[in-house]
């Protein structure tokens, strides 16, 4: 944890993630000030936190200025505050794409500018073992201290650099999300009865429908600008249309020999990971076996 203690202003720190992100710097010791639409003020009224109504006027007197608002919005907010941050302070944004966003950071203000991306929930009570993203955008004064402000909680720092990041992105969130929530609609199609399929299923499908559970019951706005903000997507989906072609292909020519190619090309292309997520999933599988809930 840092021995300075900053002035922190939060664009949009009434919602969720903003609300994450003011707990984090108020447990660092740092004073948080929020800004947010004029409305979000009444859930503020029994607490201490400073609201200001001004985005400018929140740019203008605090050390580190952090955009914590929806996506479809970032860049309109973003080219508001950045002219007003102080060229000693710094600029940085939480969105889920970096390099548009940061592109607009550098352009528009004359401050240190850091992309940020916590790859996690506004649920957590703190970062333990969270991945944080980071990506330098200008100067060399704020990244350490962000970083060493999110290490001391326990979190995993990557820095890369904004298209790295959305790269990546388009992956890890992007065809994940796209898989997970067309398998979703298939069910449906379907009418299979989730809770039915329960009674027969295995530790691994639980866990799967978890997963999937989890995606469906979050913010579809949120989700719709993640998949179709991130321009790099469209050629991911394009390639897994593909594989699920192909796939599809084989099973409809009862092709075995096909089928068991497809798959050790599949295992492959993963190296040695096959074998650590078996050992992972296995201390997970343990864990669903030993609770009552699925007894």
């Amino acid at each position: 944890m840092t021995e300075d203690k900053f002035t922190v202003g939060i664009v949009g720190g009434a919602g969720k993630m903003g609300q994450c992100f003011r707990k984090f710097f108020e447990r660092q010791g740092h004073e948080v000030i929020i800004s947010d639409k004029s409305s979000e003020q009444d859930k503020f009224k029994d607490h201490t936190v400073r609201f200001i109504h001004s985005n400018v006027e929140l740019a203008n007197i605090c050390d580190i200025i952090v955009i914590s608002v929806p996506m479809d919005v970032t860049m309109d907010v973003i080219r508001e505050v950045a002219p007003h941050v102080r060229k000693e302070s710094l600029l940085m944004d939480l969105t889920s794409l970096k390099s548009n966003e940061v592109n607009v950071m550098l352009e528009s203000s004359q401050c240190e500018v850091i992309g940020a991306h916590p790859v996690f929930g506004p649920t957590v009570s703190n970062f333990r073992k969270q991945v944080m993203v980071l990506c330098p955008g200008r100067g060399e004064k704020w990244m350490p201290i962000i970083r060493d402000m999110v290490e001391s909680e326990g979190a995993l720092v990557k820095v890369v650099t904004p298209d790295e990041h959305d790269y990546f992105m388009s992956v890890v969130q992007g065809l994940t999300h796209f898989s997970s929530i067309s398998l979703c609609n298939a069910l449906s199609n379907l009418n299979i009865d989730i809770e039915d399929s329960m009674k027969l299923s295995s530790p691994i499908y639980r866990l799967r429908m978890g997963t999937l559970g989890r995606i469906l019951f979050q913010d579809p706005e949120l989700y719709a600008d993640i998949e179709l903000r991130n321009p790099k997507i469209k050629e991911i989906i394009r390639e897994y249309k593909k594989s699920v072609d192909k796939l599809a292909g084989i099973i409809e020519d009862n092709d075995r020999q096909g089928f068991i190619d497809f798959f050790k090309e599949a295992a492959s292309g993963l190296g040695d990971y096959p074998k650590h997520a078996q050992e992972e999933s296995d201390k997970i599988i343990d864990m669903i076996s030993k609770s009552d809930e699925f007894a």
